[in-house]
């Protein structure tokens, strides 16, 4: 990573590649928040990188969080309802701390993105999600995957402390899941990842809560701005609708249980390593107390 005494010494060494970009900015890529912007001719739309984006919501293909996790450069499409755009994403640093410098590039008539002429906005936008989308989707599941709970629970965590909001998080494994592939095969466990999958996404708030595929059998659900009976109320839900749901698979019944761990987090400072840390160990208590049960703190 390049090391910089301040913005300015960021932009002028940019500024020698200016026909890479239409726009470039330097962006915190935890609070999301636009450190330094130029754009000839056009005012930063907001503070905030993803409004840049018309979507009201922070970018599930978040590059900057993905650059600065892996200490690379990355690039991904994006649509303003404008123009398409190609972005680059590379981490920097500015003294001590980690920023990430992004560079837009207008690629509208270009064809990179093909099949685009004719379509509508809300066709346009349906395929730059879709390409997004499957970069951090798990493929069985359809839930996120370990790559997204990455880049996006630490910007959680750092919505919570900042605005001083609640966080919590569930942590669930699937009792005896060595068992259900052992004695019914493989292919009847995807079943049974995939059911528990749609149980958890039923019972969290859409568009609000996430759920991302953990392990092998274990799922991690991020609840902004949900207390601790909030929480518990949620997990004890998945937890009863799974014991009683009957999942048969090629004509055979699986009964199947879950343990769940709970953290809720009230403003208190900790880093992403640490919440899953306790979360996971809440859950393996609720194993050891003889699983299909919940521990929470």
């Amino acid at each position: 990573m390049v090391k910089f005494k301040n913005t300015n010494e960021i932009m002028e060494f940019i500024r020698n590649f200016n026909k890479l970009y239409d726009l470039i900015r330097i962006v915190d890529p935890i609070s999301k928040k636009i450190i330094e912007y130029e754009e000839v001719g056009e005012k930063p739309y907001s503070s905030i990188c993803y409004d840049y984006w018309k979507n009201g919501t922070m970018c599930p293909n978040c590059v900057s969080s993905r650059a600065i996790n892996e200490n690379d450069t990355f690039v991904k499409i994006e649509y303003n309802k404008d123009k398409i755009y190609m972005v680059m994403a590379s981490p920097a640093k500015i003294i001590d701390k980690n920023y990430i410098v992004e560079m837009l590039k207008d690629i509208t008539e270009t064809g990179i993105v093909p099949d685009l002429k004719g379509k509508t906005v809300e066709e346009i936008n349906e395929i730059i999600n879709k390409l997004n989308k499957e970069i951090i989707t798990d493929e069985l599941t359809q839930v996120f995957n370990r790559r997204y709970l990455n880049e996006r629970l630490p910007v959680d965590i750092y919505a919570s402390i900042n605005n001083k909001n609640k966080l919590s998080v569930i942590m669930l494994d699937i009792d005896f899941f060595k068992n259900v592939n052992d004695n019914y095969g493989h292919l009847a466990g995807d079943f049974v990842l995939k059911e528990i999958s749609n149980i958890i996404k039923k019972n969290i708030r859409k568009d609000h809560d996430w759920v991302a595929k953990y392990g092998g059998d274990e799922f991690f659900v991020s609840l902004p701005n949900a207390d601790k009976k909030a929480a518990y109320r949620t997990a004890e839900t998945i937890k009863n609708e799974v014991e009683n749901k009957e999942f048969v698979y090629e004509g055979q019944k699986i009964h199947i249980t879950v343990s769940l761990g709970v953290y809720t987090l009230d403003s208190k400072k900790i880093i992403m390593e640490e919440l899953i840390d306790i979360t996971d160990k809440n859950m393996n208590e609720a194993k050891i107390k003889g699983r299909n049960n919940i521990i929470s703190s």
